[in-house]
């Protein structure tokens, strides 16, 4: 056995030794960097690119190309949103889709009350000329769905209820689509207006229990027209 002459050939012996070991054992970094391939304004119409967050996918504040991405809205909250008993303000919008060199597609979204802003992965799928087909954190949604109207309505004259500034009608029943809402802030002093009723529809996916609401025609005052909830008209007029 090779015996060292002194204590500087050990020390220098042992720094070789790790240096080795250091250099063979430790592989190097693996390049975590994406690029964006494609990235570009949705242009459907604006109900096709309503959803829901699945809960299995993080929303990010950028696009995810690197490791060092911030998350912005974790997967488990945006599970919560799913299934939220709210009017509505927690739909998502989406508005553009971006393709990362590893195949991966992006949707950038808003929710309706703008809480939530960010990236979403949604598969693999191009969702440009059908955003409808997405998979991964989102679920495309219909938010508001029209019925027939039923002959006895269709046929009935209505008013509304009370003279009352809290109520509403509507473009789109609130928080059924982005940036939609109002039509008349008040009918305080069209409460005596006969009305009728021309389309029916309801709320879907559970928010506001899938509210019923009417679309009503006010021939003396067209200003009025719009979506009313069901309990803000009767079949008598307000005293």
């Amino acid at each position: 056995m090779k015996r060292f002459r002194n204590h500087h050939d050990w020390m220098l012996l042992l720094g070789l030794g790790l240096l080795l070991l250091t250099t063979t054992a430790a592989p190097a970094a693996a390049k975590s960097n994406l690029t964006v391939t494609t990235n570009l304004p949705l242009t459907t119409s604006g109900n096709t690119r309503n959803y829901l967050p699945t809960g299995t996918d993080d929303l990010y504040s950028k696009l995810p190309i690197s490791k060092t991405t911030k998350v912005q809205t974790k997967a488990a909250v945006l599970k919560n949103l799913k299934n939220a008993s709210d009017s509505g303000q927690t739909y998502f919008r989406g508005y553009r889709a971006a393709k990362l060199s590893n195949g991966k597609w992006y949707l950038k979204v808003v929710s309706f009350d703008k809480t939530y802003r960010g990236w979403i992965y949604t598969g693999t799928t191009d969702p440009t000329n059908d955003p409808t087909q997405v998979s991964g954190g989102l679920q495309a949604v219909q938010t508001f769905k029209e019925q027939t109207v039923p002959d006895y309505v269709a046929t009935t004259t209505f008013y509304f209820t009370t003279p009352k500034a809290s109520t509403l009608t509507y473009v789109a029943p609130d928080y059924t689509d982005y940036k939609v809402g109002r039509n008349l802030n008040a009918t305080t002093d069209f409460y005596q207006d006969p009305l009728t009723v021309t389309k029916v529809g309801s709320k879907q996916n559970g928010r506001s229990a899938n509210l019923t609401y009417y679309y009503v025609n006010d021939a003396a005052h067209p200003q009025v027209n719009g979506w009313v909830r069901i309990s803000d008209v009767s079949t008598s007029p307000a005293s």
